[in-house]
């Protein structure tokens, strides 16, 4: 019986770490995506790692959770988003964002996480390299469904005499590149001082 109310409490326990984690992590992520180190002019921006917080979480919550608050934090971009139609949403905003749920696959076992409290040192135990490695995947995902997206709805603003797939590759590219490459330079930069710092715990 003893055994059961332990393994509910601890169900609970971590069902309300998830929930209230995962509330800051949007609440974060939304705030810095307003801030703009590069705006393009039809859509996409470059941010101070915006997405930073829905990676950590996602490291350290598995990928259910991760893909959960990744759509919550893609439906929050429609404000004030280039949007055109509704299937041009689905593919830059719902599945483009929805993809860093893929960064989940980087997290522990669940039966290894549940038994860190803390769920930045899950992010910290989750290794450097997986997070890295599913980080490049989920934007690899994101800008194939911008770059669709660039061929379906804006072939028109395509230069004269330029492939449509190839003027889209291009800029979606260029963004998401820079922005990627913000995200993994900060989170190298954090995950080094707080793997530091429960080293000296």
């Amino acid at each position: 019986m003893t055994g059961n109310s332990n393994t509910t409490m601890s169900k609970n326990r971590e069902m309300i770490l998830t929930i209230v984690t995962g509330g800051i992590a949007i609440a974060l992520a939304f705030v810095l995506s307003q801030i703009k180190i590069l705006e393009m002019p039809m859509g996409g921006s470059v941010t101070p790692a915006s997405v930073l917080p829905i990676v950590i979480f996602a490291m350290a919550f598995g990928p259910g959770w991760g893909f959960a608050v990744a759509i919550v934090f893609s439906l929050l971009q429609l404000i004030g988003g280039y949007l055109v139609t509704p299937f041009q949403v689905l593919l830059d905003y719902i599945l483009g964002y929805a993809s860093l749920g893929i960064i989940g696959f980087a997290a522990k076992k669940a039966d290894e996480r549940i038994k860190i409290k803390n769920p930045i040192k899950r992010f910290v135990n989750a290794g450097l390299v997986p997070s890295i490695i599913f980080t490049v995947i989920s934007y690899i995902v994101r800008w194939f469904c911008s770059v669709l997206s660039g061929v379906i709805f804006y072939a028109e603003y395509a230069p004269e005499g330029m492939n449509p797939w190839v003027y889209s590759m291009l800029y979606n590219g260029s963004f998401l590149a820079a922005d990627l490459g913000v995200l993994i330079f900060v989170m190298v930069f954090l995950y080094l001082i707080l793997k530091e710092a429960f080293k000296r715990k």
